[in-house]
């Protein structure tokens, strides 16, 4: 890959060998053009990095992508498996085959007697329908829980799975698990014993797509440990009407977003100290439209907000599923990263 750094940036132009690293892990299953499609096609960014692919036999596109703790990663593929990979790069190893899996989170030491075991969502239902799946310590997977019909959008069928993510350690979703439904428009909430919920169902007055969730730190002024859901009106063709909503514990949307602005928000979060002059930067992850929608055109991007403008960090993404900051490393899942030959998940390292 080539440096980024624009001709017009000139504090980028300086001192290029020691603003950041990025790799990439390219996955698929084919023995040629991985590296190379990478290195042609990958994600841009505003400082300049460098990129390692690392192939993984079997598997496809990511679709999401968790921390394991420990330097390793946790991902869903589109061939309907689960793996684990260092976040250094290196072996893969399949942990479970899931149905068709979407979001998956790890439970903490809150939930019951689950700690440390992997829940994916899946499209393992009839017709589609979204359920918890849970891997246990042995890689046996086995149904968790099931969701409810709710709200009248596609007869209330819990489809097309999108993220799942387990609340704060303190607050009022500490010790659930949270899914989401897009083709309900609904968001679950699940208890250690594995009963779900339907905790909010958002298809009026206005009916949303909800895209992904996660949760605001404790003290963030605007959202104060809200839930935050990247969404967008339903079937709405112009392109910046995505945003970040608020939902609270009653359930209820706030009236007040959080960010407006975008295509189709699908990840965000701060900068940790780690991560060079950028800390604690609000950094959102915006998809743009879908790759199915664009053929496949690189109109995703990553954007920083420093004191309350979007500059542009990373682009050249395909259709990103979801941003985590992993210790002092930002990872983003990209399935349709080098096309047709599989996925590509983005570390990118600060040095600034």
């Amino acid at each position: 890959m080539s440096s980024c750094a624009r001709k017009s940036n000139k504090r980028l132009r300086t001192g290029l060998a020691t603003l950041a690293a990025v790799s990439i892990i390219a996955l698929g299953s084919g023995p040629r053009g991985l590296i190379a499609t990478a290195r042609a096609e990958g994600p841009t960014a505003e400082v300049p990095y460098v990129a390692d692919a690392l192939k993984i036999t079997g598997a496809k596109e990511p679709v999401y992508v968790q921390s394991e703790a420990h330097g390793k990663l946790v991902f869903s593929d589109a061939s309907g498996a689960v793996f684990s990979v260092p976040i250094s790069g290196g072996r893969a190893v399949k942990v479970a085959k899931i149905s068709r899996p979407a979001g998956l989170a790890i439970a903490p030491a809150n939930f019951g007697s689950h700690a440390g075991q992997i829940f994916v969502l899946s499209a393992a239902g009839k017709g589609g329908a979204c359920v918890i799946d849970r891997i246990d310590k042995s890689g046996k997977a086995s149904t968790f829980a099931t969701l409810p019909k709710a709200g009248k959008i596609g007869k209330g069928e819990p489809t097309d799975c999108r993220d799942l993510e387990f609340g704060p350690p303190s607050g009022p979703f500490a010790g659930k698990l949270y899914a989401v439904a897009n083709g309900n428009a609904t968001v679950y909430e699940t208890a250690p014993d594995g009963k779900a919920r339907v905790f909010s169902t958002l298809d009026k007055p206005i009916p949303w797509e909800i895209i992904n969730l996660t949760f605001a730190p404790a003290n963030d002024p605007k959202a104060r440990g809200a839930m935050m859901l990247g969404m967008r009106p339903r079937n709405e063709v112009a392109a910046k009407v995505g945003r970040i909503g608020m939902l609270g514990a009653d359930g209820k949307l706030s009236a007040n977003y959080y960010l407006v602005g975008f295509t189709r928000p699908t990840g965000w979060g701060f900068a940790p100290p780690g991560f060079g002059e950028y800390h604690n930067q609000f950094f959102i992850l915006d998809a743009g439209r879908t790759a199915k929608q664009n053929h496949g055109a690189r109109d995703g991007e990553v954007l920083r907000f420093d004191k309350g403008v979007a500059r542009k960090f990373a682009s050249g993404f395909v259709d990103p599923d979801c941003l985590r900051f992993v210790g002092n490393e930002m990872v983003v899942a990209d399935p349709a990263g080098n096309g047709a030959r599989g996925g590509a998940i983005l570390v990118i390292k600060s040095m600034l």
